[in-house]
Formats: C-alpha cells, structure tokens, sequence
C-alpha cells in the first residue's frame, strides 16, 4: 500500500488528484457522507478516522484485491 496523501481534500493512497472526475464528484459525496456518519455513525465514534475498504484493483479473472484507501 503506498503512502497516504494527507494534503488532499479527500487523504488518500491511490493518486486520486489523478483523476479529476472522480475526485469532484467524491468531494461532492463527501460532505453528505460526513453528515450521515454524525448523524447515524456508532455512538462515541464520530470524531474516529475512518478508512473506506474497497477494490483497488482486479486479476485477469476479474477477481478484485481489496485494501484500505
């Protein structure tokens, strides 16, 4: 896993600033998500880093490798 990006609007490992479209549109995402996880996070948990887990990458089976981001 490479290093964390802690400069960015969105802390990441996976070069997000590389994709323009995806990155507007999680910065669009992110703020609703942030509302909800106050609203209905587990109690005593909203102030908590929080690491989403999700497909970084896929085999040539189309199987998926998943990792923290």
């Amino acid at each position: 896993m490479s290093q964390i990006d802690h400069s960015e609007k969105i802390p990441n490992n996976v070069n997000l600033s590389s994709d323009r479209k995806l990155q507007r549109a999680l910065e669009k995402w992110l703020p609703n998500y942030i509302n909800w996880w106050t609203e209905m996070g587990p109690e005593g948990f909203q102030q908590k880093d929080v690491y989403l887990r999700t497909a970084i990458s896929a085999d040539s089976e189309g199987w998926a490798h998943f990792d923290y981001v």
